[in-house]
């Protein structure tokens, strides 16, 4: 019962502490897939992050200093997260982890 906490940035969904450590974990040992630049989120950016969530569960995005001159890090990655339907793991300096569980299919069965 006490091992539950919400997670601030995962707008009201509770996640277990031993789980968000171990994306945390895994978000440090892996490296930058998407890098925004000067131009911010872009809607081709936003669906090059939904794609790799969709593929990956868990994308790294690095926030260069040129798109930084309009807004904050953890502001830029907020408004990402909230885009693409995904939970904010982390934001460190100029880069944070976002998480969307894959959605699982599964085929019919045949009567």
């Amino acid at each position: 019962m006490w091992n539950k906490e919400t997670v601030p940035y995962s707008e009201g969904t509770a996640f277990e502490k031993k789980r968000m450590r171990r994306l945390q974990s895994r978000s440090r040992r892996t490296d930058a897939t998407i890098w925004i630049g000067k131009e911010g989120p872009s809607q081709e950016l936003l669906k090059h992050v939904t794609n790799q969530l969709r593929a990956l569960e868990m994308v790294k995005v690095k926030v260069q200093k040129s798109a930084l001159a309009e807004t904050e890090t953890p502001l830029l990655a907020e408004k990402v997260a909230s885009s693409t339907g995904s939970t904010l793991i982390e934001v460190m300096g100029h880069t944070f982890t976002l998480y969307k569980r894959r959605e699982v299919t599964r085929p019919e069965r045949k009567r």
